[in-house]
């Protein structure tokens, strides 16, 4: 049985339009050539890289993986916003006390 790597190397070389799994996440091939990632779009080639860091056993490559599917769909932009309210929030308090 081919290891996971082998048969996302596979898929994403092949003309297949089946969505393939990756720990949790869809990946989806259109057929411009772009690969959907949890809605985020990425070219073949990023969407290849992203693959192989969350299939790596290092936990920063997943990491990097998974805020590069957040920054891809919005998601990090949203987040960095609520962040930089809170922080200016917690700032006013601080100054008004």
């Amino acid at each position: 049985m081919p290891q996971a790597g082998e048969e996302f190397r596979d898929w994403i070389r092949s003309s297949s339009q089946r969505p393939f799994y990756i720990g949790g996440h869809r990946f989806e091939k259109s057929i411009s050539g772009e690969v959907r990632v949890d809605r985020g779009v990425f070219d073949l080639e990023e969407a290849e890289q992203v693959g192989e860091m969350l299939l790596s056993i290092n936990p920063v490559a997943k990491l990097s993986a998974q805020v590069a599917i957040w920054e891809k769909n919005g998601i990090l932009l949203k987040v960095v916003l609520v962040g930089a309210i809170l922080l200016l929030a917690l700032a006013l308090i601080i100054v008004r006390s």
